[in-house]
This record gives structure tokens, sequence and C-alpha cells, in this order.
């Protein structure tokens, strides 16, 4: 992360003063509001000239989250330095020492570190969601479809699936303790994995694209439900999430810091 991570010394104790404590050093660099400002600003341009485009082709109609899908796209590798940022560069700096000795249970540590992150990639995705809808606002006006349904997959489904990867990538970044290797990884996961399984076109290789947190994307946000519904997406990134936070609990409770 630029900028040395400050030390902070949890309040009232126990996981509220450990997660105020993760809150504090998350917002305290200034890599948090520069990978925030990266995933708004270019998830909205994304989306700007995806709009812009669908209406200068003559689309007559068009829905609050029709572009919103390619905002999250490309807006999610912010999210996923941020999440790796978040526990990587403390063990860059060395102040994941002085962490685990202000508040020894790490498993505290890393509930802490997952609520500031959950909390933080929840917001960054419903303000891109309501900045998409006011982009197709602001091309379409009256002739926007404004359904419940899809203003909830463009709002809470992007926050949802900003926060689940951002989840993910904090479990994997506590078992690699590498920036690098965990945003490479994620990048391989998000990207590399489903153009693999469309060229190579095995049975098996896409059904693991398809239940990949890349696979969940599309049912989220924009409600299509190929190749399933928004319920199991979050299925999908729940159990992708849940397996990198125990890979790394279990990890970060055997290794030294």
């Amino acid at each position: 992360m630029s900028g040395n991570r400050s030390t902070v010394t949890p309040r009232g104790g126990g996981l509220p003063g450990a997660f105020a404590a993760e809150w504090t050093k998350l917002w305290g660099v200034r890599s948090t509001w520069l990978c925030v400002g990266a995933a708004l600003a270019i998830g909205t341009a994304v989306i700007t000239l995806m709009t812009f485009s669908l209406h200068s082709s003559g689309q007559a109609r068009t829905t609050v989250n029709a572009s919103t899908g390619l905002g999250v796209l490309s807006a999610q590798f912010a999210a996923v330095a941020l999440a790796s940022l978040a526990i990587t560069g403390e063990y860059a700096t060395g102040a994941m020492r002085t962490t685990l000795t202000a508040v020894p249970r790490r498993g505290a540590v890393l509930a802490a570190k997952a609520g500031a992150v959950t909390v933080t990639a929840l917001v960054t995705g419903v303000l891109l969601g309501l900045a998409g809808w006011a982009v197709s606002a602001l091309f379409y006006g009256p002739h926007l479809v404004v359904h419940f349904v899809d203003l909830v997959h463009g709002t809470v489904g992007t926050g949802l699936y900003l926060a689940l990867l951002s989840l993910f990538v904090l479990g994997l970044g506590a078992v690699l303790r590498s920036t690098a290797g965990t945003v490479t990884t994620t990048i391989g996961l998000l990207v590399g994995v489903p153009l693999a399984a469309q060229v190579l076109g095995e049975k098996a290789f896409v059904w693991f694209a398809e239940h990949s947190p890349a696979g969940a994307l599309e049912p989220l946000v924009s409600g299509r439900e190929l190749p399933y519904g928004a319920g199991t997406a979050t299925v999908v990134l729940l159990v992708w999430a849940a397996a990198a936070l125990a890979a790394g609990y279990a990890l970060l409770r055997l290794r030294d810091a």
C-alpha cells in the first residue's frame, strides 16, 4: 500500500475494538481512497461509454442496469487490489506483527479485516450501481425502463458481488501473503479461466468457469439467469469466500507473522 500503515490499538477490546482498528487502518492509507475512487471512476466511465453506444445505435429504451455489468467487470480489479492490500500490505511492511500483538486472537483479526473490507466493497458497489442508474437516466430520460428488480440487481447485486469477491481475495491474501501473488491469482480466476473455457469448450472446464466467481457476476448484477439465477450466484460466491477465509484462518493460526 502507498504510505505506511498506521498502528492502531483496538478501542474497547474484543471484536468491536478490532473492527474499529481495522477500519481506521484501512481508511488511513491513500491506496484505499485510490482504489475506491478508481473503481467508481472506471466503472462509471465504462457504463457511460456502453450506454452512449446503445443510445447512438438507435436503441429506443433500456433498463437501469443494462450497462452495469460491464462497469462492474472493469471496476472489480480495483476492488481486488483493495482487498488484497488490506492484509498483504501488513505482511509487506511487518505491521502484521504489531496487529497480532494488539489482538492475539487471530480469528478476531481476520474477522475484523473481513468486516471492514466487506462494508467498503458493498458501499462502493451500491454507489456504482446508482451511478449506472444516473447515467442511463441522463441518456434515456423518460424512455428509461425502471423496474424494481432491475434496480435491486444493479445496486444491491453489484454491492453483494464486490463484497463477496473481496472476502475471497482477503482469504487468498491471508494464504499467499503476497500482493502480487494474490492479485495475479485472482485475475487469472476472473479472466483466464472464462477465456480458457471459451477456447477449450470442454464440459468440465466450462462448468468450472460457470461456477467460478466470474460466473456469478451476470446473474447478480444484470439479473440474467445464465447459467443460473441470483440465488445460486450468491451461494457460489459464498462458497469461494468461505473456502478462502477458512484456509486463510488456518494458515494464520499455524504460521508466524
